[in-house]
């Protein structure tokens, strides 16, 4: 809901104070850091509800507190504000459920070029289908190709960095900020204009990623090859036709939202 502070905040004509982009980095920052601490703990579905319950109450007081010239404090933009997260997540459930019905079987040879090749396609798909469904997608087929190979931490890092991040930058399918500008009244196809920053930096990922890749795989042991080389599968898709439509309803849903 740090969002919802700048939103509100704008619509209300006021200052966003300081302090507004608080709880958003104390979230961030419990996400990647309790896992570390305090693994078990934080498997709990209910514990991970208490820190964002504790997290979003200021945002809620400060919403509830803001001020309109005609009358006092109301309750009107904090609902306001639920309409449209209600509006996110609902768009953020359908694209991971649907993807999550497209299954990409089969284990093709782990080399550089594959891997740069998915990552690549993983960066087009996230503006159609939203980061979350990209990699909702992909990263069980590249972590079963690379099943056989012994120096491939790397991978995973740099499918974080393109697929579930910056590779959905062109709709505003792609990521939660993009979507939440557009129910404000952002133009669906105004993100298509960031395509030149899009290549640059997916581009200079994917030559780094690949470089890197290239490294490690002259690395890995003559029976790691072997076993990558001869365990192979031919890649199939299931499920892809009976989503793909829904898909497309979905996109058609999101744009027709649009004045």
């Amino acid at each position: 809901m740090g969002w919802s502070v700048l939103f509100a905040a704008e619509h209300a004509k006021l200052d966003v104070p300081m302090w507004s982009a608080i709880p958003f980095a104390l979230l961030l920052l419990g996400i990647a850091v309790l896992p570390l601490i305090s693994g078990h703990w934080w498997h709990s579905n209910r514990n991970k509800g208490i820190v964002v319950a504790l997290v979003a109450l200021p945002t809620v007081l400060y919403l509830l507190s803001i001020k309109e010239a005609s009358r006092g404090a109301s309750i009107d933009h904090l609902l306001h504000e639920v309409s449209g997260y209600t509006s996110f997540i609902i768009l953020l459930l359908s694209l991971y459920t649907i993807s999550g019905g497209i299954v990409v079987r089969g284990d093709i040879p782990a080399h550089p070029i594959t891997n740069t090749g998915i990552l690549a396609i993983g960066a087009v798909l996230a503006n159609f289908i939203g980061t979350t469904g990209a990699s909702m997608l992909l990263i069980r087929p590249i972590l079963r190709i690379n099943s056989q190979r012994e120096h491939k931490s790397h991978v995973p890092i740099f499918f974080i960095f393109v697929v579930s991040n910056v590779g959905g930058l062109l709709t505003p399918l792609g990521d939660p900020p993009l979507f939440l500008g557009f129910l404000r009244g952002v133009d669906f196809f105004w993100t298509l204009t960031l395509w030149k920053p899009w290549i640059l930096v997916n581009g200079a990922l994917l030559v780094i990623f690949y470089i890197w890749d290239n490294v490690s795989y002259s690395r890995e042991s003559v029976r790691a090859v072997l076993a990558d080389e001869t365990e192979v599968t031919p890649l199939t898709i299931a499920g892809f036709w009976a989503n793909v439509f829904l898909l497309v309803g979905v996109l058609v849903a999101v744009v027709m939202l649009s004045p």
